[in-house]
């Protein structure tokens, strides 16, 4: 089974699956956080400076720890969509979707013909189009997660949750807290309800609703709610949070 199907597999098993954030575009950063212990990774290509051009030179460094990467794209669009699908990536997950119009044009773009719009032309997924054949044949299974972040978004979660195609929903917890006029990283009583509608939503259609954790006690209550793809940590996060703690202890040590 390739790692595509593996992946989409977890997911849609709706167990736990758990990733961390990379943002750093180095092979170096790719090929020790695939080591980290997490089930995949989520590169983003939203709000770092990771355009899908670059993946033909992270996504070897992952896959030489066959470890899945989540690709985030910019914006639900049909040529960053194909882009990233064309360079290998493990599977999608698109920001922004507030109607199930909206959900369905990501599906068309992730999908080939019938269910899509998709071009023919994968040239790193297909291996060069040595294995175009046997790549074709299962790229529909590709896992496709579109993001939860907006009010429009929230009323309209059933209808984007039943999207066909659309393997999991999953809430970015900063953006939908500032559409609904809640407060950024606490799990209010505001978010919470919000979470649980997702979760609800997810469970009618029979996919995995996701959020990314702010903080780790807040994990019993999303996993009690109903989600079982949770994202934690950051690989900046991991430079600045580990340096200070050495820093500090150094100077303690320096004392003692």
């Amino acid at each position: 089974m390739s790692l595509h199907a593996e992946f989409t597999n977890m997911i849609r098993s709706r167990e736990l699956v758990t990733g961390t954030w990379m943002q750093i575009p180095h092979t170096i950063v790719a090929e020790l956080l695939a080591q980290t212990g997490f089930d995949f990774i989520l590169l983003d290509g939203e709000h770092a400076p990771v355009p899908p051009d670059l993946l033909y030179t992270l996504l070897p460094a992952t896959e030489r720890f066959n470890k899945p990467v989540l690709y985030r794209v910019r914006y639900n669009s049909p040529d960053l969509i194909k882009a990233a699908l064309d360079a290998g990536a493990t599977a999608l997950i698109v920001p922004m979707v507030n109607s199930a119009k909206e959900a369905a044009e990501a599906v068309s773009a992730a999908k080939y013909p019938p269910f899509g719009k998709r071009g023919i032309g994968a040239w790193r997924a297909s291996n060069y189009y040595l294995d175009e054949a046997a790549y074709v044949a299962t790229a529909n299974e590709t896992a496709l997660i579109v993001q939860i972040e907006s009010r429009e978004a929230l009323e309209a979660v059933d209808e984007i949750a039943a999207t066909p195609g659309i393997d999991a929903i999953y809430i970015g917890p900063a953006d939908l807290c500032m559409s609904l006029g809640l407060p950024l990283g606490q799990l209010s009583d505001g978010l919470k309800e919000a979470c649980r509608k997702v979760a609800a939503a997810a469970n009618r259609n029979g996919i995995a609703a996701g959020i990314d954790v702010a903080s780790l006690d807040y994990v019993r209550t999303y996993r009690a709610l109903g989600f079982s793809l949770l994202t934690h940590g950051l690989d900046t996060g991991y430079l600045i949070d580990g340096g200070r703690q050495l820093s500090a202890r150094l100077r303690e040590a320096s004392r003692a």
